[in-house]
């Protein structure tokens, strides 16, 4: 039911009016009376929502996003990380969620440089989303302070006992019975527990929070439904003091569930979840170090699709139990916006742009892991550093003819990825149509579809390179940074889409249109058919293939070896399509032509939908307005408008002057669409 309900607030969110106003003021106040050089002072990001809005808690609960902020001018401070007030449960029709209303101040530590005087002018980028119960949006705004050096500045009022992260910490013990959590904090602890008390990170559901039990000298929990695992802790919350003001409760296990010992079955081991990373800064960074903690660092960003991919390590169970038993700082460093700060820091480890993932530890080497991560690698590294022993990265672990066998097989299983799903059951659609079709043709074919998917990964590898030698900050599946290119893969995948379901044709293949005028059976169709694929895989990365790219990408391979690897991935992947084309026995296991091929070209039309969803969402992190995803959104809706006039009025049996016309419609709709939103991309 609350999935149900989530589902419901969320397309109320995508129906609403978009272009709703903003309905929450955002401005940066300062909250110090005197700002002194080499000091600490207070800032704050005032949020002010109209009645009946709110923004979220650092822990949004069942929907929502917390905000953040990226500076652009700091004058040499450094502010520290956002410190939240304690928030409030909402329950829409059982959906929960931890949020703010009206006045919310969140408040952030500023290092004042030793020697600043004057004028200290601040510049920054807050993101936030606001709901109310008729939908959610998301909006953007830059903020600016201008505070002095020194006395006489007008502090704006807040209250110190809202914030948990300024007070003393409250000790409390857990106990773990079955599927139920108790935590009972220390005797004569300050602390209301006939209120609601918030989890930090999700180790409860939202609903347990909801549900929670008290009694006078504890409260009692479901672990049901958990996002996480619960392990043998600490564990935090925040509620109320009971004097109008937060704490934090901070526990841990209780005598008897000893330490090491999971709380709940060997089984269930920690896992990291997204509440557990706090955003990078290198203040917080040498803070964290200084405490003689181990720090691992995941320089991201959204367009960065390997970036996504290296994510699902850190949901491996040995991974999350590892970095959970070690104490892992776990900060992310969102290179979304090309951020200058985090710029500088990539140049000081010789990187032009990420992935770049590192563990870091007092007195010892930084461990500088591949490109492509992979779950021993970053257990191998947390070892290294552990024991202060140099790491060295997978990349250089292995022999040249290693490499070449694992990009190799990576290329062939390429073809399973996500990106590449729709292109197979096209392939098999074409060799099933050839059936019967002389063998040379068949032969023909196959050694043009694969001389298309090898020319275009020497394209991409060489394009690389050149970037690369001219200082570029390039990587594997760089042109999704580029909006334009994504905007044109996006489009593409919605046209191919429509015309798989039947909206309009465009020919027999997956560059139909080629193919047709191709006077030698789709010979051109075959081969454009390799480049598309080529071009789609790029964001996906299989098993193994992702060592292997960091090992042809890293920085100590020769061009030509590096135009060698990208050759060997192309071959692997291509290689399927290859045997089909020379070992006729092997396309005849392949059903013979009929009905079922309408079928299955329909149902290829949903993942190439489902991939353009994917794009879009690309999208909206490469431009600075979020107005014109929007744009693009409703663009193509009209050129899917444009493929349905051309297939409706077009088709063969309508007259010479109603095709002309329709094609003359379906033709401006397409191309005038299309130039818009070039024009107006930022």
């Amino acid at each position: 039911m609350r999935l149900l309900s989530c589902f419901l607030l969320c397309l109320g969110g995508l129906l609403a009016d978009l272009d709703a106003a903003q309905r929450t003021k955002v401005d940066l106040v300062n909250l110090s009376s005197e700002i002194k050089a080499g000091g600490k002072s207070l800032i704050a990001v005032r949020f002010r929502c109209d009645d009946h809005f709110h923004i979220y808690w650092k822990n949004p609960g069942d929907a929502g996003q917390s905000p953040s902020i990226a500076w652009k001018e700091t004058a040499g401070t450094k502010a520290g990380p956002l410190l939240y007030p304690g928030p409030i449960l909402l329950d829409q029709s059982g959906v929960y969620n931890f949020v703010h209303e009206h006045e919310t101040l969140l408040l952030m530590e500023l290092d004042v440089p030793v020697g600043a005087s004057g004028e200290l002018k601040l510049k920054a980028h807050v993101e936030w989303l606001e709901c109310d119960d008729k939908g959610c949006y998301p909006f953007e705004q830059d903020v600016a302070l201008t505070i002095k050096v020194g006395p006489g500045n007008t502090p704006y009022p807040h209250e110190p006992k809202l914030y948990p992260d300024l007070r003393p910490v409250v000790a409390a013990a857990f106990r773990v019975e079955g599927e139920q959590l108790t935590v009972r904090p220390v005797a004569g602890a300050k602390v209301d527990l006939s209120k609601t008390w918030f989890p930090e990170r999700g180790f409860l559901s939202p609903g347990a929070v909801f549900k929670q039990k008290r009694d006078a000298a504890s409260l009692a929990f479901s672990l049901q439904e958990a996002p996480e695992k619960l392990t043998d802790g600490p564990v935090s919350f925040v509620g109320p003091d009971g004097a109008g003001g937060f704490v934090r409760l901070l526990a841990t296990a209780a005598t008897g569930q000893g330490a090491g010992a999971p709380a709940t079955s060997p089984a269930a081991p920690a896992v990291k979840g997204t509440s557990d990373w706090q955003p990078w800064s290198p203040e917080a960074q040498a803070q964290a170090l200084a405490a003689g903690k181990t720090v691992y660092v995941d320089f991201t960003a959204r367009w960065c699709a390997s970036c996504q991919v290296n994510k699902r390590v850190y949901t491996q169970p040995e991974v999350a139990a590892a970095l959970a038993k070690d104490g892992v700082v776990l900060m992310k460093a969102d290179w979304t916006r090309k951020d200058e700060v985090i710029t500088a820091e990539l140049k000081r480890y010789e990187r032009e742009g990420v992935p770049l993932n590192v563990f870091l530890r007092k007195d010892t080497a930084p461990a500088v892991l591949s490109e492509f991560l992979t779950g021993d690698e970053v257990l191998a590294a947390l070892a290294a550093v552990r024991s202060g022993r140099a790491y060295q990265a997978t990349a250089t672990q292995h022999g040249y003819g290693v490499w070449l066998l694992l990009a190799f097989g990576g290329g062939a299983l390429l073809n399973l990825m996500p990106c590449v799903f729709p292109m197979i059951g096209l392939k098999v659609l074409g060799f099933a149509k050839e059936a019967g079709a002389a063998r040379a043709t068949v032969i023909r074919h196959g050694l043009l579809y694969s001389v298309g998917v090898v020319l275009s990964f020497l394209a991409l590898a060489g394009l690389i390179l050149a970037l690369k030698a001219g200082g570029g900050s390039v990587g594997w599946g760089f042109q999704m940074q580029s909006p334009g290119f994504v905007l044109a893969t996006c489009v593409l995948m919605v046209t191919l889409g429509l015309s798989l379901a039947g909206v309009f044709e465009i020919g027999t293949g997956l560059a139909g249109t080629a193919a047709n005028a191709e006077g030698k059976g789709g010979s051109a169709g075959a081969f454009f058919s390799g480049v598309l694929a080529t071009a789609v895989a790029t964001p996906c990365t299989a098993p193994g293939l992702g060592a292997a790219l960091g090992f042809a990408l890293d920085k100590q391979r020769s061009p030509g070896e590096t135009l060698l690897f990208f050759t060997v991935i192309g071959l692997g992947m291509a290689l399927p399509y290859l045997l089909l084309s020379a070992f006729p026995r092997l396309a005849a296991l392949l059903p013979r032509p009929g009905e079922w091929m309408e079928t299955l070209k329909q149902a290829m039309a949903f993942p190439l939908f489902a991939y353009a969803l994917f794009l879009l969402w690309v999208l909206s992190a490469l431009v600075e307005e979020a107005s014109w995803v929007r744009d693009a959104s409703l663009g193509l809706a009209v050129i899917a408008a444009a493929c349905w006039v051309w297939g409706r009025w077009g088709a063969p049996h309508r007259t010479d002057r109603e095709r002309l016309v329709g094609k003359a419609i379906a033709a401006l709709l397409y191309v005038g669409t299309l130039g818009y939103l070039y024009g107006t991309l930022a």
